[in-house]
């Protein structure tokens, strides 16, 4: 397979100069597999500079990836952040492109976002929006905001909250998770409970919130009703991290209707934005102070949490794509791309088992396709063909290697472990499986070809 760019000269924009000077107008938007439609031009010309071709150094391969040597990837693992999230559809590219024309006050751009957030996801009246540098920013600009509210000295001085009046954050102890830390980081202090009564009893002076991890919500005792009913009946914030869990779609509005002050979202995963981008919805007042403790302003502990003009307006399009995705259409492509497969290799006696999807589960909502090695006619195991898929070159299907939580840095005292890999494990080892709904257009014939390429190599049995 090649890499190689299918763009050319006329799949960019021809620009007219202006006697203004620096005026570019976009004349024609037709770069081949990139948009379906014509884009309406603008009525009047606009600053920034036409996309233009590369023809010299980084970029004028068209083969970024070879230049650099490193190894493109087929995403058959999930939206993991260790393998860059999702691939952002042509109408989002055009919108960060649009976002680079002109220069914006960024704090009036993410109060305007806000609102075009609060509107698409049907918030409840008094909620806005924030685009985040990724969910887990959301954390740390949500906990300050509750912590510092719009006090400059606690502004300037989080994460030291020495003398804050309230830092203290009730969680379920079945609810502790890999993000808990971007709590902690604030200053916060995470106070573990089990039960309903626990967690009244835990209520001091000191509590400021009840944190709730959405994608354990059926691990613990305490339901997101019943947190909420319980904050309000003690002034307490709560903020429920679903960060994993669209689709369903209306999951956007529906915590928010259960009276979560914040709800956070990732916003390159199923959505489909920039990876470097999430959604906190909230009361508006939470939001403000939100924005307050993040990047455009200095001296903050969200400064770190930087959201460029172009990922908004990408995350925004993003956003509108996806809430208006026709959800039963997406899986007919789905099955479609499985059947692709099916159908390749079903002269080696491979077949396809039953679809698995749970379009109620919680976190990364997806159907999951898998197929069944006959030992009786291939001598190999489910995993060597997920094994081999992953060192195809020059593109790789998939990584053994995706480990959720990325690198991880040496424990002299833990014993030799068994890396776990972001491979769904099947029961029986004559089988093997993966998702398909992170494949471009394309790569369902292209996993279907090598499969075919194994199985014709593999021992017979």
């Amino acid at each position: 397979m090649t890499l190689k760019s299918g763009w050319n000269r006329r799949s960019f924009l021809a620009a007219l100069g202006s006697i203004s000077g620096g005026l570019l107008a976009p004349v024609k938007l037709n770069a081949e597999g990139m948009f379906t439609k014509k884009p309406k031009l603008s009525a009047t010309p606009i600053d920034g500079n036409p996309i233009v071709p590369i023809t010299s150094g980084l970029g004028s391969t068209g083969d970024i990836y070879t230049e650099l040597g490193v190894t493109p990837l087929v995403n058959i693992n999930g939206t993991i952040t260790v393998m860059g999230g999702s691939v952002m559809k042509p109408e989002v590219m055009e919108l960060i492109r649009q976002g680079n024309q002109h220069f914006v006050m960024i704090d009036e751009l993410e109060i305007a976002a806000g609102k075009f957030i609060a509107k698409i996801c049907k918030s409840p009246a008094g909620y806005t929006g924030l685009v985040t540098g990724g969910a887990a920013a959301a954390l740390v600009v949500g906990y300050s905001a509750m912590m510092t509210e719009d006090l400059e000295p606690r502004l300037r001085a989080i994460p030291d909250v020495t003398d804050f009046p309230r830092t203290e954050v009730i969680i379920q102890k079945s609810h502790r998770y890999a993000f808990d830390h971007q709590i902690r980081q604030t200053g916060a202090k995470l106070v573990e409970v089990e039960t309903r009564e626990q967690m009244i009893n835990a209520i001091n002076p000191k509590t400021v919130a009840i944190h709730f991890t959405n994608i354990l919500s059926d691990q613990g005792k305490v339901s997101g009703p019943e947190t909420v009913a319980i904050a309000k009946q003690h002034n307490l914030y709560t903020f429920n991290d679903a960060a994993a869990d669209v689709p369903p779609v209306e999951r956007l509005w529906t915590y928010a209707e259960q009276g979560f002050d914040f709800v956070a979202f990732s916003g390159g995963k199923d959505i489909r934005g920039p990876q470097a981008a999430g959604i906190l919805i909230g009361k508006e007042e939470l939001i403000r102070w939100s924005l307050m403790n993040m990047s455009p302003q200095e001296d903050r502990i969200g400064r770190c949490c930087k959201v460029g003009k172009e990922t908004i307006f990408g995350m925004l399009k993003a956003l509108e794509l996806f809430v208006n995705e026709n959800q039963d259409e997406m899986l007919k492509i789905y099955d479609e791309r499985a059947q692709t497969i099916t159908e390749a290799v079903a002269k080696f006696g491979v077949t396809a088992r039953p679809r698995q999807y749970d379009p109620q589960a919680l976190g990364n909502v997806t159907p999951y396709y898998s197929w069944q090695i006959d030992p009786s006619k291939l001598k190999m195991t489910g995993q060597e063909v997920i094994q081999q898929l992953a060192a195809t070159r020059p593109v790789g299907i998939g990584s053994t290697g995706a480990d959720v939580g990325g690198m991880r840095g040496r424990d002299p005292n833990a014993s030799p472990e068994k890396k776990e890999h972001h491979h769904r494990r099947e029961a029986d080892p004559n089988s093997f499986g993966f998702a398909v709904w992170q494949l471009k257009e394309g790569e369902d014939k292209l996993i279907a070809d090598r499969l075919v390429e194994i199985f014709s190599a593999a021992p017979k049995a």
